[in-house]
């Protein structure tokens, strides 16, 4: 295809001339042929839809084909009034652009032209492009002569954007919407223009410039006739991305295999290379985008179909996506998204690209919620059944309530992990919201109405796993308690008194308990109930200062132990909260007025 004086750019070259060769838009084509065969003309239409789709095309054909003298569905093209307009001679078709002629003053003036009879036609038709761009004004002045236009008046307009045409307009046309040019009807309308012009290309070429089109044939026509300017009378990929600037579908697979490998130095290459070679940032992102959503196309729906590309190229993908999670495409597609919206605005794209592309590097796989309770739930049946399966460790495995612990030993005390005094290894572990879970034979008191909180898990699962991990590790070294003398156990009636003159009960808690042992610098202290331990691991920094007076030998660590035997001797449970919180509301006003006020009542 060589330039010379006769020379036309492909759009102009193959531009459809009857409807039969519109592009896609068949639903268009079929309904004004059937039109034209019953007579049935409207007196205005309006084509709207993307560019480069036909819209100007078609409203030519239907004004050759309203004037034919063989009157029929189709423009014959050999009468002369066919050739006359396909000359630029006709005096019956005209072509008004609406974004110059869009003034109330340019209406006022074709309001003056319809009422002349057509010379030498049937109709006069008035093709009005990008109708949009006209004025209020304008559209005012319009009105009138479109709703009662003479006998011999049609009107067509056309338009990219029918949302700004004025409903007064729109409720006076036949509208037909065109459709975007996808990308196999493209690379199969380029294919049948090479073979006129003599021109050999490989199929991943045809798509790249159909892909280029972006949905309008106009535009592939375009990047087609810069294609064949650049390379000749042959088009190979390679060359064809390189003199296009367009990115390489290859770097988007590179893209994705650095993130399959965390390889984040691999990423500051790749957008070096990029920068390097001149690639547009935004139509790069643009493309990864697409990569993406190509790459979730095929892992969803395993099938290619709905992929854009040659059969080679869809394969890629198939195998491509098998590695991924959909999830994971969707938190990349998101990355690159937000990478999309923010380079707009920034004054250094390039470290806009570099962080957009270390953030997917550095993207951990995505965890369905619903899956990881799927299998907490599946382990917690398995525990009750048990048969935990083979390698689980029994120090992490749950345990059904009420079922037996195989990782306690017999009568032996329960443990608890150390509680720190803030001078230890560890840090003192902050107080915590949670009660102990309730057991048969306990009672307390809840206002009434008040709704108990369950956690997303169903079963505390998680948080017992881990206390069992604790307890089981501790109770596999413990041994059977030892009270040996030291300075606490003497000392120990003054520490409760002066516990008792401090709030929050902390003397009541300590008069319950017992200094078991003191050794390797860590104080043990039994308690009767696992309520009591708690409270006072919460209260650690009090019970600390309790503790530190003369005479008694230092200590580094608090560790505080459950230990029924410390129950008394009458029979009377001091671990039963709910025993606890009754004799406080009969001997205490305060508690008693409380429990009355909020009208409380026993739960367990």
């Amino acid at each position: 295809m060589m330039a010379g004086p006769g020379y036309l750019v492909s759009a102009r070259k193959y531009r459809p001339r009857q409807f039969g060769e519109l592009v896609v838009q068949d639903h268009v084509a079929r309904t004004l042929q059937n039109a034209l065969k019953r007579d049935r003309l409207a007196h205005a239409y309006l084509f709207s839809g993307p560019r480069g789709v036909g819209k100007t095309t078609a409203a030519r054909i239907l004004a050759k084909a309203v004037n034919c003298e063989t009157k029929g569905p189709e423009p014959c093209r050999d009468c002369a009034t066919c050739k006359d307009f396909e000359a630029g001679r006709s005096f019956s078709i005209f072509e008004i652009d609406a974004a110059s002629n869009n003034k109330v003053e340019d209406i006022r003036d074709l309001q003056e032209t319809v009422l002349i009879p057509p010379q030498g036609g049937r109709k006069k038709v008035y093709i009005v492009d990008e109708v949009h761009m006209l004025s209020k004004a304008a559209f005012n002045a319009l009105l009138k002569t479109l709703e009662e236009p003479p006998p011999h008046v049609l009107f067509i307009f056309a338009t990219t954007e029918p949302h700004k045409v004025l409903p007064t307009i729109l409720s006076r046309c036949q509208r037909f919407d065109f459709k975007r040019i996808p990308v196999p009807d493209m690379v199969a309308h380029l294919r049948k223009i090479c073979q006129e012009e003599g021109i050999t290309s490989d199929e991943e070429s045809l798509m790249l410039l159909a892909r280029k089109g972006d949905g309008a044939l106009r535009d592939a026509l375009s990047a087609f006739d810069q294609a064949v300017a650049l390379l000749g009378g042959e088009l190979e990929y390679g060359a064809l991305s390189a003199a296009l600037g367009v990115v390489d579908i290859d770097l988007f697979f590179e893209a994705t295999d650095h993130v399959l490998r965390r390889d984040r130095a691999g990423m500051l290459r790749l957008a070096n290379t990029l920068i390097g070679g001149g690639y547009d940032i935004q139509e790069f992102l643009g493309g990864l985008a697409e990569h993406l959503r190509n790459l979730l196309v095929a892992k969803s729906l395993q099938d290619p179909a709905l992929i854009e590309a040659s059969e080679f190229v869809r394969q890629r993908y198939m195998k491509t996506s098998a590695a991924f999670a959909e999830a994971t495409l969707l938190r990349l597609l998101m990355a690159v998204e937000e990478a999309q919206r923010t380079i707009v605005t920034t004054t250094y794209a390039r470290l806009r690209l570099e962080l957009a592309l270390l953030k997917m590097a550095s993207m951990q796989d995505a965890l369905v919620l619903t899956e990881a309770l799927e299998r907490v739930d599946e382990l917690i049946g398995l525990a009750k059944a048990g048969r935990l399966p083979s390698g689980t460790d029994p120090a992490v495995a749950p345990v059904a309530r009420g079922a037996k612990d195989p990782r306690r030993a017999e009568k032996k005390p329960r443990r608890r992990s150390d509680v720190h005094a803030g001078t230890g290894p560890e840090p003192a572990r902050p107080p915590s919201k949670r009660t102990a879970a309730p057991t048969p034979g306990r009672e307390s008191i809840k206002p009434q109405g008040a709704k108990k909180k369950r956690s997303v898990l169903g079963e505390p699962a998680l948080a017992r796993a881990a206390q069992h991990s604790s307890e089981g590790a501790a109770g596999a070294a413990s041994e059977p308690v030892v009270e040996e003398p030291n300075a606490f156990t003497t000392l120990w009636p003054e520490i409760v008194k002066d516990a008792k003159s401090k709030p929050q009960q902390l003397g009541h808690m300590l008069e319950m308990a017992k200094p078991l042992r003191l050794r390797d610098k860590v104080l043990y202290i039994g308690v009767p109930a696992s309520f009591q331990q708690e409270w006072l691991e919460n209260q650690v920094e009090e019970t600390r200062a309790c503790l530190k007076r003369p005479g008694a030998p230092n200590f580094e660590r608090l560790v505080f132990e459950v230990v029924p035997e410390l129950r008394s001797a009458d029979g009377h449970r001091d671990d039963d909260l709910g025993s606890h919180l009754k004799r406080r509301i009969q001997n205490e006003p305060v508690v008693r007025a409380v429990v009355e006020k909020f009208d409380a009542e026993t739960i367990w």
